[in-house]
C-alpha cells in the first residue's frame, strides 16, 4: 500500500494493532530454556550508554539496563512504547516514541552499544540503513543486531501460512509448550502482520552476510545465536 493512498497504514500504525498480541507472544518465547536474554547477558559488552533500537515493548531494553548506566530505546509504535513505559519501566531507561532514521550522532550522541533486534529488515535496503546505525555507535563501541533469516520462497499465494507456522515450530522447539505455538500462529495470521512482512526486507543468509560485510567491514557473522534468527556484530575502530 502506499504512503499516499487514503488512510494508508504506517509500519507504526500496523505494529500498534498487533502491540498487545506481539509482546504475549515475546513473552513467551523469553521463557524459553535458552532466552535470547541470556545470549545477550553473556555475550554484549558493559558500558556507559546503550541504544535500543526498535524496542517494542521493551522485553531486551531491560536486559540492556542491567549492563549499561543509561539506555535509550525507541520505537515508531506508541503503542509499543506505551506498553514499555507500563511494564518494563527501570531507573536507568528512556523510552521515546522515536524512528530510527531521525537519530543521529549530533541529536542523541554515540554510544557504546547500539542493539537492534528483529527490526532493521523493517527499515529498508541494508546499504542504506546500516551506515547510519554504524554512525550512532561511539568509538571503540559495538553494533548488535539480530534480523529473521529469509526462509519463504518469494510470491507464494499462500506464504504468510508458510512463514506462521514456521514460526510455531520454533516456539515449540525452544519452550516445549504447544500453546505458545498457538500464539505465535495467532501473531503471525494477524492481517496486520501480513501486511507487515509484506513492507520488509528479510535476507537470505546468503545475502545477509554479503550485505553487512559490505557495509560493515570486519563484521562478524554470528550463526546459531536464535533459531531462526541471524546476528551480526561489529566493532567500530577506537579512535
Amino acid at each position: 500500500m502506499s504512503s499516499t493512498e487514503p488512510n494508508a497504514l504506517t509500519l507504526a500504525d500496523l505494529y500498534d494493532g498487533v502491540a498487545e498480541l506481539y509482546d504475549e507472544c515475546s513473552a513467551a518465547l523469553e521463557a524459553s530454556r535458552a532466552p535470547f536474554s541470556t545470549w545477550m547477558s553473556a555475550h554484549l559488552p558493559r558500558g556507559k550508554r546503550a541504544l535500543d533500537i526498535g524496542c517494542g515493548a521493551g522485553r531486551h531494553t531491560t536486559t540492556l539496563a542491567e549492563l549499561f548506566d543509561e539506555v535509550l530505546g525507541t520505537d515508531p509504535a506508541p503503542t509499543m512504547i506505551d506498553i514499555a513505559q507500563r511494564d518494563r519501566a527501570r531507573p536507568n531507561v528512556t523510552y521515546q516514541v522515536r524512528d530510527a532514521l531521525d537519530m543521529t550522532p549530533e541529536k542523541d550522541g554515540t554510544f557504546d552499544l547500539v542493539f537492534a533486534f528483529s527490526c532493521v529488515f523493517l527499515m529498508g535496503e541494508p546499504r542504506q540503513i546500516l551506515p547510519h546505525l554504524a554512525a550512532l555507535v561511539a568509538p571503540g563501541g559495538t553494533l548488535v543486531i539480530s534480523d529473521p533469516e529469509n526462509m519463504i520462497e518469494p510470491d507464494r499465494p499462500d506464504m504468510q501460512a508458510d512463514l506462521a507456522f514456521k514460526f510455531a515450530r520454533v516456539a515449540y522447539d525452544v519452550t516445549g509448550r504447544v500453546e505458545n505455538s498457538v500464539k505465535a500462529l495467532k501473531l503471525f495470521m494477524h492481517e496486520n502482520w501480513g501486511r507487515i512482512s509484506e513492507q520488509s526486507t528479510k535476507l537470505s543468509h546468503t545475502e545477509f552476510v554479503r550485505e553487512y560485510s559490505a557495509a560493515l567491514p570486519g563484521v562478524e557473522i554470528l550463526d546459531d545465536v536464535w533459531p531462526g534468527m541471524q546476528t551480526a556484530r561489529w566493532h567500530k575502530p577506537a579512535v
